[in-house]
């Protein structure tokens, strides 16, 4: 027995040792102050999480996915194009992989909060990729290097046992935090979801839970996030991600009733008995906010008509609207469902009016442009701009159909139709209580009676369905304990 046991601790002392410090070279090829996985320092604990990372979702993006937003044409603008615009937002490996930019992990999990966003995007941008993420990571790693606790770790030049390794390990290489994720990464989500996440007091004042400290991983959990991580964060299944296998939706979010949240909550029988057809969020955001937020405005309207995106804004504050959903999958555009299509729930929506030109290639989109929900084959912009032949910056359904790129006397888009198409993203922030928040939760008189703001008509009913004069009833809440879920651990 005790041999075995000297045998064990033998093993686990020869994996430490890789984590010690030994040699003259600075602290920073040690522990986790580089900067960047090494598989002798951060495999030896996290055996296989690199090559969990580089097949999540979040790195595995497809840059031929085409969006109405970007309207974004790889065959005629390249690889090195989209590179440039939207490499600063994609964590390394997957499609920059070729481009000698690795999955750097530090991008979410840099612990200090130092890491230069801004840096890597000027290095990408200017087609410094090798530097890239050296460049986010140097201020960080100056601050972790010369931190007293570390550097009298380091200077015993001696095996460190593991309480003294976790003592400092979240310090450098935190779990990801909220302002990680949200005011970094997913700032291109305020357009299209009018989300207050671009500032943390600001997201205070608009959000519940932002209000209560619950921070992104406590939601998009992900399976054994200790360690062994799959990194497949949990995702909603929202109408407008389509590029995502029907897998990663399935309970991969924890929902509002879950055991770890609001487990056992009621609002009384009869509001409870909505459950099973509205989202808890179709009460619980029953506004957004316009006007300028802490990264960008909510969009009302866009167009690339004459070669360049034309935006419409929310100015002020604005309800969403609600709509049926269950997701769509598929190459297809950020749409919603029926009334009486299967396994629907009503959620809210910002409802955004995107126009583009279509080449009409497809029977659908030239039979219905408007109505269709394939993303057909979008026009080049660089093609739409060229065509507008008289030079006024307009650019009419003649001038598009008539356009000759190559000057061979044949039209390159004679059947080009101009799409005026309603795109709908949902909204799952900037979630109200009864003190927090833009506006109180609705209740039945929101959506019932001669007060009621839901448009019945929209969501495939003749009229309300309760009457002209539903009885407006009383909301409380109640469950048997405080809910919250378990705080994600940053040691």
């Amino acid at each position: 027995m005790v041999s075995g046991v000297a045998v064990l601790l033998l093993m686990t002392a020869v994996g430490y040792t890789s984590l010690g410090y030994s040699g003259n070279d600075a602290i920073s090829t040690h522990y986790m102050t580089k900067g960047e996985w090494s598989d002798e320092v951060c495999g030896v604990c996290h055996y296989g999480v690199y090559e969990r990372v580089n097949s999540s979702y979040h790195v595995q993006v497809d840059m031929d996915r085409w969006s109405p937003l970007t309207n974004f044409d790889l065959e005629t603008s390249g690889k090195d194009a989209w590179v440039a615009e939207f490499g600063k937002d994609h964590p390394g490996g997957g499609p920059l992989t070729e481009y000698g930019v690795n999955v750097d992990c530090m991008m979410c999990h840099e612990g200090s909060g130092l890491y230069d966003f801004d840096a890597r995007a000027e290095k990408i941008a200017s087609g410094d990729y090798e530097n890239a993420n050296k460049a986010a990571m140097a201020e960080a790693l100056d601050v972790a290097q010369k931190d007293g606790l570390r550097l009298s770790i380091y200077s015993a030049d001696f095996l460190t046992p593991y309480p003294l390794l976790i003592a400092f390990h979240g310090a450098v290489n935190g779990v990801p935090s909220d302002v990680s994720c949200s005011e970094q990464c997913h700032l291109q989500d305020v357009p299209t979801r009018a989300v207050a996440w671009g500032e943390e007091e600001f997201y205070a004042e608009h959000d519940a839970h932002a209000e209560e400290g619950v921070e992104c991983a406590e939601c998009h959990h992900t399976e054994a996030y200790l360690i062994t991580s799959d990194h497949q964060f949990g995702r909603g299944n929202v109408s407008d991600t389509p590029d995502m296998p029907e897998s990663h939706f399935d309970d991969t979010m924890r929902s509002c009733d879950d055991e770890a949240c609001h487990a056992g909550i009621s609002h009384g029988p009869f509001a409870d008995s909505h459950m099973d057809f509205l989202d808890c969020t179709s009460c619980h955001i029953p506004a957004l906010p316009g006007g300028e937020l802490p990264g960008g405005k909510p969009l009302k309207a866009f167009s690339w008509q004459n070669g360049e995106r034309a935006d419409e804004y929310w100015e002020e504050d604005f309800q969403p609207v609600l709509a049926w959903t269950n997701g769509n999958f598929g190459d297809v555009l950020p749409g919603v469902d029926s009334r009486n299509d299967s396994e629907v729930m009503l959620a809210p929506f910002n409802k955004i009016t995107g126009t583009w030109w279509d080449a009409g290639t497809e029977a659908d989109v030239l039979a219905n442009p408007n109505t269709s929900s394939s993303t057909g084959d979008a026009i080049p912009v660089q093609y739409v701009k060229a065509a507008d032949a008289s030079g006024d910056g307009e650019v009419t359904v003649e001038e598009m159909q008539a356009y000759d790129a190559d000057g061979d006397g044949t039209a390159d888009y004679p059947n080009a139709v101009l799409r005026t198409v309603e795109l709908y993203y949902q909204v799952s922030h900037n979630i109200v209580s009864s003190d927090v928040g833009m506006a109180d939760p609705m209740t039945c008189k929101d959506c019932h009676g001669s007060e009621a703001v839901i448009d019945w008509e929209s969501i495939g009913y003749i009229e309300d369905p309760a009457g002209d004069s539903a009885a407006v009833k009383s909301i409380g809440v109640s469950y048997p304990k405080k809910p919250r879920p378990e705080e994600v651990d940053k040691e």
